[in-house]
């Protein structure tokens, strides 16, 4: 059987060697504010470790995955470079490799570029981007892999160009996600495309991924982490992980009478999984998912929205999807306008 290299053949499909730049200088990421993680232990987490093994076990292996993650910096270099070393890389068949492992730049102006790895890499990445015209100082965000542990990362720029902080989000609470691999990102050509990320940028907005691929299951311990975070708003949708639909009548309206008890005046959005033709079963589902915002609604809750998978997918339906499960680009950017919408009217 004959492997082609498509690099071999494309040079626009290469990935990067080792960055050659005269006077590039590196600055650990730490430098700047890093958004959705914390370095602790060595690794960038979503979650301590602790609270998240208080869920699962499964949910402690993937909150070490950097899905949400961003550093936000500012310079006049007319390039930037990273480096960074793994812990460890997640490759899945029906998965970008971009998105799982690589970063991506955005400027204040617009999307910058990709940083990506070599389909072979396990250890560390090095690669830089030259930044179109106009140059200039200027506020970038770095997002960083939707699935990969992440070590260490620095930021490089040419030597002498001014670097700092960049100012802060205008909306400083994060809002948090909580869900499944749809949540955590997956299939997103690349971080930035992330809904999540989307909305981010629209709302000019911190955030925090809590997506768990195939491990959201609307545990009361997640209810009660996510209950005591300091947040400006809550969007869930766990639909697609759990085991049947008794599951998630036992847990949904749980999960949202917790966080409400503890924060009164959020705003929470209550998502149904993004699908437009449904099952028997998906059906019942989403009644069950309708059902937790009705009750809210009749209690008198004002900060609560409900939006349906079938209303976000409505305009491209089954394009939406980039499997069998998994929106891809179109169907991101679909979720994210329709909950960008229900988050800034609510907050």
């Amino acid at each position: 059987m004959l492997l082609r290299n498509a690099a071999e053949i494309d040079t626009n499909f290469s990935t990067p060697k080792a960055v050659q730049r005269d006077g590039l200088t590196y600055y650990n990421a730490e430098n700047f504010d890093v958004y959705g993680l914390k370095y602790i232990d060595g690794v960038y987490r979503r979650m301590r470790y602790g609270d998240a093994l208080a869920v699962s076990e499964k949910v402690a292996l993937i909150s070490s995955e950097s899905a949400g993650g961003r550093v936000r910096f500012a310079t006049d270099s007319p390039y930037v470079a990273i480096f960074v070393k793994y812990r460890s890389v997640a490759k899945v068949a029906n998965y970008s490799h971009t998105a799982t492992m690589g970063f991506d730049l955005y400027s204040t102006e617009r999307y910058e570029g990709c940083f990506v790895p070599d389909i072979n890499t396990l250890d560390t990445l090095e690669s830089v981007l030259d930044i179109e015209e106009p140059h200039g100082f200027k506020a970038y965000t770095l997002n960083f892999p939707v699935c990969s542990e992440i070590s260490e990362l620095y930021i490089g720029v040419k030597a002498g160009s001014r670097i700092e902080k960049a100012p802060a989000y205008a909306i400083k609470k994060p809002v948090v996600f909580y869900g499944s691999s749809v949540t955590q990102g997956a299939c997103a050509s690349r971080p930035g495309n992330t809904y999540a990320n989307m909305i981010s940028r629209a709302l000019d907005c911190d955030y925090l991924n809590l997506g768990f691929w195939g491990n959201a299951k609307g545990e009361k311990a997640m209810a009660d982490y996510v209950a005591n975070l300091e947040m400006s708003a809550f969007v869930y949708d766990y639909d697609y992980n759990t085991d049947n639909a008794a599951h998630l009548q036992a847990t949904h309206e749980r999960m949202f009478r917790i966080i409400r008890e503890r924060n009164p005046e959020l705003p929470i959005v209550i998502l149904s999984a993004p699908r437009y033709y449904l099952n028997e079963e998906m059906k019942k589902r989403r009644s069950i998912i309708e059902q937790t915002f009705q009750n809210a609604v009749k209690a008198g809750d004002k900060k609560v929205c409900f939006i349906s998978g079938q209303e976000m997918l409505e305009e491209v339906k089954d394009t939406a999807l980039a499997d069998n499960i998994h929106p891809g680009d179109t169907g991101f950017a679909c979720m994210a306008r329709h909950i960008g919408n229900a988050l800034k009217a609510l907050l």
